[in-house]
């Protein structure tokens, strides 16, 4: 029980240097991430239409991809009368271009959801490396009050003759 009073706070260091670097990793991969899909979709050279939310701007961020998606689905739901594609007629001619407009609005919103995954990933590991510095601080407090605890013992035992 000694050796874990004594040196307990070595633990805590140690832990919290683990999750320190873990949460630096986790922040690191989340900017990879978005960096990835950012410049994937910039790679396609897309421009959200005139009446979509943001209107006319490059789609390289979640935002612009989910207003190009939204303005997809309009359009094509304008096209077919209303109807998605469950509804349409196996011969109606506005089935296979409601059918693109599907496959777009996928793309577009699998992007906007690594967008979001990868900012969760983000904000997640920032909270797992302020737990590890706030560990690192409990270890050294702990070894701080562990060192001070055993000079007055010393000394005391000093005193009475070494008793």
């Amino acid at each position: 029980m000694q050796f874990i009073k004594r040196y307990a706070w070595i633990g805590a260091i140690g832990f919290g240097i683990v999750l320190f670097g873990s949460g630096l990793f986790m922040m690191r991969e989340a900017r990879l991430a978005h960096n990835e899909v950012r410049d994937t979709l910039a790679l396609e050279r897309i421009i959200t239409a005139e009446d979509a939310e943001i209107p006319l701007a490059p789609v390289n961020s979640a935002a612009e991809a989910k207003a190009q998606a939204d303005v997809i689905r309009k359009h094509a739901l304008e096209a077919s009368g209303g109807k998605t594609y469950a509804e349409m007629t196996r011969d109606d001619p506005a089935r296979a271009t409601y059918l693109n407009s599907v496959t777009l609005r996928t793309a577009l919103m699998e992007s906007y959801l690594a967008f979001k995954v990868s900012d969760l990933v983000l904000g997640v590991g920032a909270i797992v490396a302020m737990l590890g510095l706030s560990h690192v601080v409990l270890g050294v407090y702990l070894g701080w009050l562990t060192r001070g605890s055993e000079a007055p013992a010393t000394t005391q035992r000093k005193a009475f003759g070494g008793v």
